[in-house]
């Protein structure tokens, strides 16, 4: 018989567990199993992907930054709030045990004839425990300990994209400032080529060998740079700033020191492998978030399935009782009880199975959000990738054209001093040679952060700073 009872209780919680388990339903998308092939040489991506650049400060400042940004700091701080959650849930798993004590001391008058008015004084000690426990038969506790699991692979999968997030947008901020340091410092050279030109003039335009009208043009093209100087500083200032806020500091030393100072310049842009497997896009941390998040969405819709059945409960007590504090613990002051419950919902206005339902679309729409990241992820390494190969297009055409403005502007130097072309002409070279220098400059830059968008897109790792997960531990 109570092996019958036995075999019964088992097969029940089995087929609890089972009632309460949902398939997450992952999608399964069209993606190709490899990128377009690449037209030029490739090299591999290094792990952690920024040293890809050789850059000894950009190293620095990566290190500083996660060190003490903010936004990692939060990260973080998620992650040990997730953390804590799942030792709670785990806990509702566990039985309970309560222990209490108390002493009560009371006096009384007795009415008896044979001693009338006689006071009593009487003193108890007791001591009691109390145990209970609910059986899991549905698995509404292992589906809400595997939710809360999820959710705190969510969160450190969340972690560790914010650290990649902070590292992509510190190399873009460092980028961005030495090539608007760089672009600062032609425009300050072309300043003072322009300033001395005006001074030339004016010198031609008093000694008759000019007029007033080239020395208005030179006046006005040398303002014009100056007023382009100005706000390549302002840019400069800006990057500054927020670079600073990247790093937790103000990073002026760095400025000075390196920077504005033309210790640092560009590096070469490097072209990263386009032949990549869709695979690789799984090393990318958004993506694990999201499988997380949908893992424990279809947990939740376990969790609240299993609200619909009984609850069964175990309790005991046990403790003593006794006058006398020395007889607190022995055999005859000792007692215990035991006890089961059944709880069954009815009626709850249909609460429950509302409940249900709001699970079940939370699981739809991370299914969705999950489709939209793998699907984002994979245009942001086809833009990158295209861009890789475009934008190295635009800065040799860029290189070339300053290459050709350089030249071009020494003839009409030459020309002009001869007499053989009007200051307009000379001006109108002048202004294509410092537009295309800043352009090159420009173009430079943007084929840095495109190398840095396409490392981040096709799940750059963190090296030495990356944390284990939970699911890894």
């Amino acid at each position: 018989m109570r092996k019958t009872l036995l075999t019964l209780a088992i097969a029940t919680a089995l087929s609890g567990c089972i009632v309460s388990r949902v398939d997450p339903q992952k999608p399964e998308l069209p993606l190709p199993d490899s990128l377009p092939a690449a037209q030029r040489e490739t090299v591999q991506l290094p792990d952690p992907w920024w040293t890809l650049f050789g850059d000894p400060v950009l190293n620095q400042l990566v290190d500083e930054g996660l060190a003490n940004n903010t936004d990692v700091a939060i990260a973080a701080a998620r992650v040990a709030q997730a953390r804590a959650a799942l030792r709670s849930t785990n806990a509702n798993r566990l039985p309970s045990l309560d222990l209490g004590a108390n002493a009560n001391r009371a006096k009384s008058s007795t009415d008896i004839v044979a001693a009338p008015g006689v006071e009593l004084t009487q003193t108890s000690y007791t001591v009691q425990g109390a145990v209970g426990f609910e059986l899991d038969l549905w698995g509404r506790y292992q589906r809400a300990s595997e939710s809360a699991r999820a959710q705190l692979l969510n969160t450190e999968y969340g972690r560790e994209a914010t650290k990649l997030a902070l590292t992509g947008d510190l190399t873009r901020g460092y980028f961005a400032l030495i090539a608007a340091a760089e672009q600062l410092a032609r425009g300050r050279d072309t300043l003072a080529t322009r300033e001395e030109s005006l001074r030339l003039e004016k010198l031609r335009l008093d000694a008759g060998e000019s007029d007033e009208f080239t020395y208005q043009r030179a006046a006005a093209d040398a303002e014009a740079t100056r007023t382009s100087v100005y706000q390549l500083e302002l840019e400069v200032t800006r990057r500054v700033t927020a670079l600073g806020v990247l790093l937790g500091r103000s990073p002026k030393d760095l400025v000075e020191r390196a920077i504005l100072t033309s210790e640092v310049d560009l590096p070469v842009p490097v072209a990263l492998p386009a032949a990549l497997p869709s695979s690789v896009m799984a090393a990318r941390p958004d993506i694990g978030a999201a499988e997380a998040a949908l893992n424990a969405a279809a947990a939740d819709i376990g969790v609240a399935r299993a609200e619909l059945f009984p609850r069964i409960s175990l309790t005991g007590a046990f403790g003593s009782a006794s006058r006398e504090l020395g007889d607190l613990f022995t055999e005859p002051t000792q007692a215990w009880s035991a006890a089961a419950g059944l709880m069954q919902p009815i009626f709850q206005g249909g609460r429950l199975r509302a409940n249900v339902a709001r699970t079940e679309a939370v699981r739809e729409q991370r299914k969705a959000e999950y489709a939209r990241t793998v699907q984002q992820a994979f245009r942001e390494v086809l833009d990158a990738l295209n861009g890789q190969r475009l934008i190295e297009s635009v800065r040799t055409s860029s290189s070339a054209q300053v290459s050709a403005l350089s030249r071009a502007t020494e003839l009409a130097e030459l020309r002009y001093e001869q007499g053989d072309i009007a200051y307009l002409e000379l001006l109108d070279v002048r202004r294509g040679l410092y537009q295309a220098q800043i352009s090159l400059v420009a173009a430079q830059r943007d084929a840095l952060l495109n190398t840095v968008d396409l490392a981040l897109a096709v799940g750059g790792g963190l090296g030495e700073r990356a944390e284990a997960l939970s699911s890894r531990r």
